[in-house]
């Protein structure tokens, strides 16, 4: 159940009861939100009704600033190269998958799997690169389940 001054859950302000005078929480009755924040954040609000990240549009901004700061530490990127950096993953990102869908259906499969997205990973991306690509990520595999 809700804490004091937290909003009402979604299956609460739904219900099909009809609002009386007596009733002191009528929907006509309740206050607006004021700025997407909880009333009663202060007095320890659960965090899944009160507290909402807000959903930030599908960039990679904020992964080019911090491994520019693990390769050089002085350096920052202008918006206009950000821009041009995060279209540019994003495309790669496209054709990596649009290959390893190719490559399922050839096998005749409905998954793709992971070797597809290795293979779709050599072919899309020219000689050492590729590589490079493929056995850095299965560092980054190795050392994640590592951590768990």
């Amino acid at each position: 159940m809700a804490e004091p001054g937290c909003e009402t859950s979604s299956e609460e302000s739904l219900s099909t009861k009809e609002p009386t005078a007596a009733d002191p929480m009528s929907p006509k009755q309740k206050q607006p939100r004021h700025g997407g924040r909880c009333r009663g954040r202060s007095r320890g609000c659960h965090r899944l009704v009160c507290r909402r990240r807000r959903h930030c549009p599908d960039s990679f901004a904020t992964y080019f600033s911090r491994l520019l700061k693990h390769v050089h530490e002085g350096l920052s990127l202008s918006q206009e190269a950000v821009s041009v950096m995060d279209s540019f993953i994003k495309e790669i990102f496209d054709r990596i998958t649009e290959e390893a869908c190719h490559l399922a259906r050839f096998t005749k499969r409905s998954t793709i799997t992971t070797r597809d997205i290795q293979t779709a990973v050599c072919l899309v991306l020219p000689g050492e690169i590729g590589k490079h690509a493929v056995s850095e990520a299965i560092k980054a595999v190795i050392r994640f389940y590592r951590r768990k």
